[in-house]
């Protein structure tokens, strides 16, 4: 087991309340919106932390400059992906990348 699913498998054993508050961090620190694919509608949607909570729903279709790699929030983490925001989340990319 690496970093990433050390990481995942205690997040989700905290109860809601603390993965909230770990989240509004998170949110606080989130570099997404300097990111050349982040729009004025993901802005609105108050869409963030893709490496996480995974990719856009409705504001981001295509990838006009991922600055993934250079953000601070997964550090220590061991992440294999970027491009959160239109691949989906670090857990979501690891699950297509076993199954195919």
């Amino acid at each position: 087991m690496d970093a990433f699913e050390q990481w995942l498998d205690t997040f989700w054993q905290q109860p809601a309340r603390e993965r909230k508050e770990y989240m509004a961090v998170k949110k606080a620190a989130c570099t997404c919106p300097k990111c050349p694919s982040y729009n004025h509608c993901a802005e609105g949607s108050k869409e963030l932390v893709y490496c996480i909570t995974g990719k856009s729903p409705l504001c981001i279709a295509e990838d006009r400059g991922c600055t993934c790699k250079e953000c601070a929030i997964p550090s220590g983490l061991d992440l294999k992906y970027h491009n959160f925001c239109t691949s989906g989340s670090e857990a979501a990319q690891r699950y297509e990348h076993e199954v195919h």
